[in-house]
C-alpha cells in the first residue's frame, strides 16, 4: 500500500505539569501538591551550616553532589536539560 512507504510523522509526547493548589496560584508543584510560596519544603543539604538545595544524596554540588559534564571534547560545561532537545550525555 502507499500508506507503508511513507515515513510516519513524529508525535510529540504531552507532559503533564501539576500545579499548585493554593487557589489562583499557577507555579509548579514541588512536594504535596503546593509551590514553594504556599508551603512546599524544599530539602536542604545535610552539612552544618549549608542552606543550599540538596542535588543528590542529601548534599548541594559544592559538598560531594556529582553533577554530569558535557561529553563533548574540550567541554567543561555542565550538562543541560533543553525541552526538544535529546540528551548528549
Amino acid at each position: 500500500s502507499i500508506e507503508g512507504d511513507l515515513p510516519r510523522k513524529k508525535v510529540a509526547k504531552k507532559r503533564r505539569r501539576y500545579e499548585c493548589s493554593a487557589e489562583g496560584c499557577t507555579n509548579k508543584v514541588v512536594t504535596g501538591g503546593l509551590c514553594v510560596r504556599h508551603g512546599a519544603k524544599v530539602k536542604r543539604c545535610s552539612n552544618k551550616g549549608c542552606t543550599n538545595q540538596v542535588i543528590k544524596r542529601g548534599v548541594c554540588v559544592r559538598h560531594g553532589a556529582k553533577v554530569k559534564e558535557y561529553s563533548s571534547e574540550g567541554c567543561t560545561n555542565q550538562a543541560q536539560r533543553v525541552r526538544g532537545a535529546q540528551n548528549k550525555l
